[in-house]
């Protein structure tokens, strides 16, 4: 699983779904470090509920699963893409054609339209919004 940090997404066998976001500082469990964890941001999908936490002391994220109102024993350390990271990201899902294209677009420049509809479609596909990735690029 990977947490998409700028566009609040969390993506599960290559597709992506949209959580909500955690606006007060409520408990999420504790680090290893042995500070406090807190919540971030809940994603719903099926039957399951996933609670991404980051700990107060040394930044650490992780994932719990939940079914319904209890923890279903899966937790651990999940990949976070960072603002800093997320062109990259992008640019790690795209072929290089579409990726400028996506780029130039974003700059208000000239484009490859074909490459563009391309990119669109991949991230899409992946349930990506274009639009919000365009904002972040």
């Amino acid at each position: 699983m990977i947490y998409v940090e700028p566009i609040n997404r969390l993506i599960r066998d290559k597709k992506a779904v949209k959580g909500e976001k955690v606006n007060q500082k409520y408990f999420g469990g504790f680090c290893e470090c042995g500070g406090i964890m807190y919540q971030k941001s809940w994603f719903h999908y099926d039957s399951h509920s996933i609670l991404i936490s980051e700990c107060e002391k040394c930044w650490k994220n992780e994932f719990m699963n939940f079914n319904g109102r209890t923890k279903t024993g899966s937790k651990g350390k999940i990949q976070v893409i960072e603002r800093s990271d997320f062109r990259e990201f992008i640019r790690d899902l795209l072929s290089t054609s579409e990726f400028e294209a996506v780029l130039s677009k974003s700059r208000g420049e000239s484009y490859n339209a074909s490459a563009l509809s391309r990119a669109k479609k991949k991230l899409e596909e992946m349930d990506l919004p274009f639009d919000e990735v365009l904002a972040y690029i």
